[in-house]
């Protein structure tokens, strides 16, 4: 009875060692960032920002994050090949998805052979945070050939833009942001192109003063350069409802300023400066930025 008691305990113990090699926990007390691996294990996880390795968690908006898991192992192979499977989600405030991709490798049918294996996943900072919202990535990575899975999360919230300096008297909004149509993402540096297309974004604009159901905005903007000489020049780019006013439905949607440039000389840096005022109030938003045009 005492050699079978000691044969189970350890046969347990086997078992336990066995569990715990194929498993492997860690946090990231800087980040707060959690991964787990189950049969898969990354030799590290990098979090590089706009080209950068960084160690943070709270992001400016707009920037491109991208969450890099080196050396990837534990894989079953197939004619000397793996076939990984990578989901990323996005959580707000612990119970909204933002951001859902099912599996980002959907489309590698034919599997890899990269050896040291590393996996990528990214997402922009395009997302609210004027009421300090929480969010959270979980990234799930599975092997599509056998029963391996590696978890990571990584919390962070989001602040303004540097980019941008906002001095807000009394309108509400949930975001705003300088976008590059061009390049399809957001600026967060100053210095742009002569051919890019930006357009300043102001999000769900609320608290003019209504009269008949009618508010009455004055959208104004100016870009000069470092002598004095107007690029855009605009005193109401919404002149068109400064009589009638518009829906206040309409304002909520989406407020934007577009700029465009002609190639020339040009003396930099650049001072922009949009503002939103309320035609009936003091109300108003002042948006200012320095921009490099090259």
């Amino acid at each position: 009875m005492q050699k079978n008691k000691a044969l189970s305990i350890a046969l347990l113990l086997l078992t336990i060692s066995s569990c715990e090699f194929n498993q492997s926990v860690k946090t990231d007390l800087t980040t707060g960032a959690y991964s787990r691996g189950d049969g898969l294990s990354s030799e590290d996880v990098v979090i590089e920002i706009n080209g950068l390795v960084e160690k943070r968690n709270e992001f400016d908006f707009g920037e491109k994050v991208i969450l890099v898991f080196n050396n990837m192992s534990g894989f079953k192979k197939s004619d000397k090949k793996v076939y990984p499977g990578l989901s990323l989600y996005i959580i707000k405030n612990e119970k909204d998805t933002v951001l859902s991709n099912p599996n980002l490798f959907e489309n590698i049918i034919d599997g890899t052979d990269l050896s040291p294996l590393q996996l990528q996943a990214n997402f922009r900072t395009a997302l609210p945070y004027q009421n300090n919202e929480k969010y959270k990535v979980h990234v799930e990575i599975w092997d599509q050939k056998g029963d391996g899975k590696f978890t990571y999360e990584l919390p962070f919230n989001i602040k303004e833009n540097d980019l941008l300096s906002i001095e807000n008297n009394g309108i509400n909004y949930s975001k705003i942001y300088l976008w590059n149509e061009t390049r399809k993402e957001a600026v967060t540096e100053p210095l742009v192109s002569f051919d890019d297309f930006l357009i300043l974004i102001l999000e769900d604009i609320e608290g003019l003063k209504e009269i008949d159901t009618k508010v009455f905005p004055i959208f104004s903007m100016e870009l000069t350069d470092s002598e004095g000489t107007k690029i855009i020049s605009s005193s109401n780019m919404l002149s068109s409802y400064e009589k009638e006013g518009m829906d206040p439905k309409d304002l909520k949607n989406q407020l934007t300023a577009k700029m465009s440039f002609t190639h020339g000389e040009v003396a930099n840096p650049c001072t922009l400066i949009v503002k939103l005022k309320d035609k009936n109030s003091d109300k108003e938003i002042s948006i200012s930025s320095e921009l490099i045009l090259k």
